[in-house]
């Protein structure tokens, strides 16, 4: 009999979902430990992050690097580990079934979720809203930047810390709901001490970054079932600026200014904006400088302390949420 029903299922006895650190260590130890079964790794992503250089410094402390490797060298590495680049569309736990964006399915005895995160929008579906997730949407950021004059990073996160410190030659409004900034990582003190570092005209050399990067090119990758445009890849992890040029129109160095204790109340495209007949902000000179601007933004955040900036673009960096959409649906899993 032929069709689509007499084609063999791909099986496997364990299937791993995610192509960051933890979906694939947990399928080379699996590798590892079941060197006779086939292990399926799902990723929606053509590279994967793998840990190298592990070294158990004491009892509690451990000390290894992170690199972004092709899909290829870990099949190299564990003859039964199978990559399948796509990510997951659905899964039917009652029959222990997988299926793919690239329309296939997979039949698994063991599943491991390790799917990761995605970026917590302050608004969904908004073109003025970037998200900083992944490589590409870091790229995507470095584009718009390129054009913009003024900027708002919203959220106090490790990312947005990164970014207000490493853009140059455009103005920043740092939207952040706490008192301080950073203070995931330092407290109060250290904050204060650090603000003046933001502002500094010139800044220090960095230093040298030693993790791998890995570009995909090349025939054997091409011939590769690819991700759906709008699936993510791996968390950026660390040093996910260097290479990228975080430059603005602007010929200044560091030009930023902080909002403590708010939010976003809501987001004006500029039509609205002008409906609305409300006055927004220029880019403050002092603390207490509010002067009107007279720019037309193609964008104006109102923040919930009651000003209004006009910018460029939003940089939404508040944080992520759980990847699990693919995965609750019609099965009895709790969260």
């Amino acid at each position: 009999p032929g069709g689509a029903m007499a084609m063999a299922l791909a099986r496997c006895r364990f299937a791993s979902v995610g192509g960051g650190i933890a979906g694939v260590t947990c399928a080379e130890k699996l590798a590892a430990e079941f060197p006779s079964e086939d292990i399926f790794l799902m990723t929606a992503s053509p590279v994967i992050k793998a840990v190298t250089n592990f070294k158990q410094v004491s009892k509690t402390l451990e000390e290894f690097d992170v690199e972004e490797q092709p899909s290829s060298l870990l099949e190299k590495q564990y003859p039964n580990i199978r990559v399948i680049q796509s990510g997951v569309k659905q899964l039917k736990s009652n029959e222990h079934k997988i299926y793919t964006e690239d329309g296939k399915e997979y039949i698994y005895e063991k599943l491991c979720l390790c799917a990761g995160a995605k970026p917590k929008l302050i608004v969904e579906g908004n073109p003025y809203v970037l998200g900083i997730r992944d490589t590409d949407s870091a790229q995507a950021f470095q584009k718009n930047l390129a054009q913009a004059e003024r900027i708002v990073v919203v959220g106090n996160g490790g990312i947005a810390l990164e970014l207000v410190y490493e853009i140059q030659g455009c103005e920043v409004i740092w939207a952040i709901k706490d008192k301080a900034i950073g203070n995931t990582f330092f407290d109060a003190g250290a904050a204060e001490f650090l603000i003046p570092k933001l502002t500094a005209e010139s800044q220090e050399t960095p230093i040298e970054c030693k993790r791998t990067k890995y570009t995909v090119e090349g025939s054997e990758e091409k011939g590769r079932p690819t991700a759906a445009s709008d699936k993510l890849g791996s968390a950026l992890g660390p040093d996910w600026h260097e290479g990228l040029h975080l430059k603005g129109t602007k010929e200044f160095s560091h030009k930023v200014h902080i909002e403590i204790l708010c939010e976003v109340k809501k987001i004006h495209l500029q039509q609205e904006f002008i409906q609305l007949q409300r006055t927004s902000l220029t880019f403050p000179k002092g603390e207490k400088n509010t002067e009107p601007d007279k720019v037309l933004w193609p964008v104006y955040v109102e923040l919930t302390n009651g000003k209004i900036y006009g910018c460029n673009f939003i940089v939404s960096a508040t944080g992520v949420v759980p990847n699990v959409e693919p995965f609750l649906d019609g099965n009895n899993v709790s969260i």
